[in-house]
């Protein structure tokens, strides 16, 4: 432990020699017209002000300096909206200058080096991205068509619900009952049929392999905001994503798989009376000439669309 302490005090001195003697303070701030906000520390910028909470930290900043405030959040310059009118032209009038999204470790390391629909950065890929949803997956009648998923899985979980808890005797933990429901109807939605702990590997089970990846999406990682640090992974989070993506790239892989060999087998699956799922509609489009889908793009969209349902 005295090793680790030391080692990291040495580090954090080298790199504020390298702050003070290489690195040169952004003196043209003034020049740039920027909005105001408080005087950045070295090396970590403003993030010492936000605190255990961010959101009341914010508010006491937007006080001070107003509606819109400057922060420079490690090296990542940062402009933060606290009025509805402002946010308005940010989100809407001037939207497509602040439509992208800034790379990240989450985005790196689980989302296959930025390839899904949530992390990408704002561009032709983007759009692409954005378009194969709203018009192939995603649409009134595809998710309509799905009605019947839906109808059976609510019914199968009140049917479990009314026989765990012996005809209304006992207590039921029905958030785990929901958790498990929309994990069902999701997962039928894009590869026609539910999970269980066995289709995955590495001791994870399938729930636990959800929330090991809401766990590392969520914290705050010093590497985003502090590159120079972000090799040393101090919090650990690089190890994990890591761990937990190999996992879910080998059930993509799996699941993936199943559907090339189904489509070999039986022909393509449009016979009559089968509702396509998501993965169906996807490989359609990977034999479509003209279309950048690829298998690591199905399994980034699988990804999104598992973590969002």
């Amino acid at each position: 432990m005295e090793s680790l302490i030391c080692s990291l005090a040495i580090g954090f001195g080298i790199i504020f020699l390298l702050y003070c003697f290489v690195y040169k303070p952004k003196r043209n701030d003034r020049q740039l017209k920027l909005p105001p906000g408080p005087r950045p520390w070295p090396v970590i910028g403003s993030l010492h002000l936000l605190g255990n909470f961010p959101h009341q930290a914010l508010a006491a900043l937007a006080k001070r300096y107003g509606s819109i405030v400057f922060l420079r959040l490690g090296s990542v310059p940062t402009v933060v909206i606290s009025s509805p009118a402002v946010a308005k032209e940010f989100l809407k009038t001037h939207d497509l200058v602040f439509a992208t999204r800034p790379n990240s470790t989450v985005g790196k390391y689980i989302c296959y080096d930025h390839k899904d629909v949530v992390f990408v950065p704002y561009g032709t890929y983007w759009r692409q991205m954005r378009k194969l949803c709203t018009v192939e997956l995603l649409t009134v009648k595809r998710t309509e068509s799905f009605r019947f998923v839906r109808e059976e899985e609510v019914s199968a979980m009140i049917a479990s619900i009314w026989q765990e808890s012996r005809h209304g005797v006992q207590c039921v933990d029905v958030r785990k009952m929901l958790s498990s429901l929309t994990q069902n109807i999701t997962c039928r939605m894009f590869a026609s049929r539910t999970f269980s702990d066995k289709d995955l590997n590495g001791g994870y089970g399938f729930k636990e392999m959800a929330e090991e990846m809401f766990i590392v999406f969520g914290p705050f990682c010093i590497g985003d905001f502090i590159p120079s640090l972000g090799w040393f992974d101090l919090q650990g989070f690089r190890r994990r994503m890591q761990a937990v993506h190999k996992i879910f790239d080998g059930f993509a892989e799996k699941v993936i798989d199943e559907h090339v060999h189904g489509r070999f087998e039986k022909g393509k699956p449009n016979e009559e009376g089968r509702v396509r799922d998501m993965i169906d509609v996807m490989l359609d489009m990977v034999e479509t000439e003209g279309h950048i889908i690829s298998r690591t793009h199905i399994k980034a969209i699988i990804l999104d669309m598992l973590l969002g349902g």
